[in-house]
């Protein structure tokens, strides 16, 4: 069984380091962002991935 490592991001902003590290095939925990046009675009960005 092949095991998946995970990742928190922590006001990284609007998710590039989280982008990164989803196409290097980590799976995200947490996002946790001050800006709510940011939350918006990893919104965004998780339908891309999630549908």
């Amino acid at each position: 069984m092949m095991r998946t490592s995970n990742f928190i991001d922590l006001f990284a902003g609007v998710g590039g380091l989280s982008e990164g590290f989803i196409r290097a095939r980590y799976a995200p925990k947490a996002n946790i962002k001050m800006n709510s046009y940011v939350c918006d675009t990893l919104k965004t960005n998780k339908r891309h991935y999630y549908g």
